[in-house]
């Protein structure tokens, strides 16, 4: 967490320091393809004398699709720009499968909890490929650092606990991305759209991969 918040100090000295001559302040909304890896995920049902069990092969099935958006600033220098970034975005479990945990029973379970919430911030290169007077496409990669948590979920039945999904710690790791955009500029305004991938180092059996989609606006 100190990283990234040490970024986004960043963010707001790199802004300050490019004076007002070429910089751009925007605002964007994220649509993630989330495959997570993660070191741990157990879930305990006391209820069938279970301790606990280890569903990391799972956690990739039951959070898919998530959404957040954030901030950015751009420094133009004309083919090449820099865009320091930062994004939250929120992954909701999908209850219909930790339902499915549960066998005949699993429909009638109510599920709290199990929220992911991702913060993250990025610096990347923009190299500006097709530089048209108003359609401008560009590629782009960089890296930065994400903050991923999640909080524990109960599942009940009734009133009754039937169990826990215990989270994974909390992590802050480095992530790299690469993709590729395409600038539409409206006088003093460019709405953009990108696609990028993003990898995560988290610790656990491998990286996570994030296919993300970008839209936004640049002022």
């Amino acid at each position: 967490m100190k990283r990234l918040i040490l970024l986004c100090v960043v963010l707001a000295a790199f802004a300050a320091s490019a004076g007002a001559q070429g910089v751009g302040f925007g605002v964007q909304g994220d649509f993630v393809n989330f495959n997570l890896g993660v070191a741990q995920a157990n879930i305990n049902i006391p209820s069938l004398g279970v301790g606990s069990l280890d569903i990391s092969s799972l956690v990739k099935d039951i959070y898919g699709v998530g959404y957040g958006g954030g901030i950015h600033f751009d420094l133009d220098l004309g083919l090449l720009a820099f865009r320091l970034s930062g994004d939250y975005i929120m992954l909701s479990p999908d209850k219909a499968k930790y339902q499915s945990l549960l066998g005949p029973l699993g429909s009638q379970v109510t599920i709290d909890g199990g929220r992911i919430d991702i913060y993250s911030g990025n610096l990347n290169l923009k190299l500006n490929i097709l530089p048209l007077p108003v359609i401008h496409v560009y590629v782009t990669g960089g890296g930065g650092f994400v903050d991923i948590k999640m909080n524990d979920a109960t599942l009940s039945l009734g009133t009754f606990k039937v169990a826990t999904v215990k989270a994974f710690d909390t992590q802050t790791k480095p992530t790299l991305n690469a993709g590729a955009g395409v600038d539409l500029k409206l006088g003093p305004i460019a709405l953009f759209a990108e696609l990028k991938v993003n990898f995560i180092m988290t610790e656990g059996k491998t990286s996570s991969e994030v296919p993300l989609a970008t839209v936004g606006l640049t002022f």
